[in-house]
């Protein structure tokens, strides 16, 4: 029984530790600079790929960004999919735009699953914006990807 006990444990130990982090950011004056490089490497349908975080806050803007706004870029020859909510506080209502078209590509409450967005020939930059009106007051989401 003893064996076992430590088999289990070493297991839970080696899991742990290969495991990506997936924390969601706290809206601070810095958030942005924590987001910018890969969290880590995750698989997206056994696609190898770097993982990212972006997140939005209902809080009062900071000097260095408007936490109301955040971009997901997607470099040229490159996809990002697998989307996830990584962590949501109060009732952030948000969407996705499509900085070039103004066109909205995801809101919230929408599936996430099949939603998949291509870098093209030159890359694309798609916008995450909060309602602030229909958010709750603190209210945030940390949206996770994979770029591959």
């Amino acid at each position: 029984m003893k064996n076992l006990f430590y088999f289990v444990l070493a297991v839970l130990f080696i899991q742990l530790a290969n495991s990506t982090s997936t924390q969601a950011q706290a809206c601070r004056p810095d958030t942005r600079m924590v987001e910018t490089p890969p969290v880590g490497k995750k698989k997206c349908n056994t696609i190898p790929g770097d993982y990212f975080n972006r997140s939005i806050c209902n809080v009062a803007p900071f000097r260095t960004y408007d936490p109301l706004k955040n971009e997901i870029f997607v470099p040229a020859g490159k996809t990002i999919s697998c989307f996830s909510i990584v962590s949501s506080v109060g009732t952030p209502v948000w969407k996705i735009v499509d900085s070039a078209t103004g066109t909205t590509i995801y809101t919230s409450g929408a599936p996430l699953g099949g939603l998949s967005f291509s870098g093209g020939r030159s890359g694309k930059l798609f916008k995450m914006e909060m309602d602030a009106g229909a958010s709750t007051a603190g209210a945030s989401v940390t949206l996770g990807y994979i770029i591959f």
